[in-house]
């Protein structure tokens, strides 16, 4: 195969990864509501209608949010910059090194979940499913990266 046509085609890849990954970080988005909702009515059942519990949750369900935001975010710099980088533009490893370190996380929240019981629950592996397809983007990220910049 033509070298030029190989690099095109790795370009190609990493930028559909690209666009994956911007794509999962809606699925995080949502899934962070999801979940923020969750908190707030487990909140409201055990610390009923006063104002000073009311107060409390409402300070955690913002802090909740903010980090779901922090990583929706992530995500979709991850995915830009992947985007980037395909159509030659040139940018440091700082996606690489976050990939890397989504992936570790999700990895060891998947065995904490497993080894916990709380796989066996119809919802918990849809959104494994889910995640762990996030996750196998995020590493053809990695490896496209890499295989463009050796090319090039």
């Amino acid at each position: 195969m033509n070298p030029d046509k190989k690099v095109r085609r790795v370009q190609s890849l990493l930028y559909t990864s690209g666009v994956g990954v911007i794509l999962f970080s809606i699925w995080t988005g949502l899934r962070g509501i999801e979940g923020l909702f969750e908190v707030w009515s487990e909140l409201r059942r055990e610390y009923g209608t006063e104002m000073e519990n009311a107060v409390i949750s409402m300070i955690l369900c913002l802090f909740i949010l903010a980090i779901m935001m922090f990583f929706t975010f992530l995500y979709i710099y991850i995915g830009k910059t992947a985007i980037d980088v395909s159509c030659g533009k040139k940018k440091g490893n700082l996606y690489l090194v976050l990939s890397v370190l989504l992936n570790i996380i999700s990895w060891s929240l998947y065995i904490s979940q497993f080894t916990h019981g709380e796989m066996f629950e119809v919802k918990t592996l849809v959104y494994i499913m889910i995640d762990i397809t996030s996750n196998i983007i995020l590493i053809e990220v990695i490896v496209f990266s890499f295989l463009l910049k050796k090319m090039r």
